[in-house]
């Protein structure tokens, strides 16, 4: 039902995983921690499926408690990533360069764009 009701999500997923997987294993040279990217991806995909289950449950006749749980959904998406970067921050090396970082702000609009769009189609 997942996989349904959010397709445009799960492609995104997999084709950032198999561009990414196809860089890694061919040794392109690209200005991208695509290890970083791709644990990011993962993240994103994983809280967009922890959303789908939240929003299952919320009154779809209720307008409010929509709004609320979608805004709870991305409330709760920015403090687990704020975690994640201050924990990458923290036991890092080396930076991690403005080009991950715009391309995993760039993921993460992207999934967040869907996950609004596919929870106010709901019927």
């Amino acid at each position: 039902m997942f996989l349904k009701k959010n397709l445009t999500a799960f492609l995104l997923f997999m084709i950032v995983l198999v561009a990414g997987q196809t860089i890694l294993f061919n040794d392109f040279n690209v200005p991208v921690k695509i290890n970083f990217v791709l644990t990011v991806n993962m993240m994103l995909f994983a809280m967009v499926y922890l959303n789908y289950i939240r929003l299952q449950r919320v009154d779809k006749t209720n307008p409010n408690a929509l709004i609320r749980s979608v805004m709870l959904g991305t409330l709760f998406k920015l403090i687990v990533f704020a975690g994640a970067a201050l924990t990458y921050v923290k036991q890092a090396k080396e930076p991690v360069g403005y080009p991950t970082l715009l391309a995993s702000m760039a993921l993460y609009m992207a999934y967040t764009w869907l996950e609004i769009k596919e929870a106010i189609s709901k019927k």
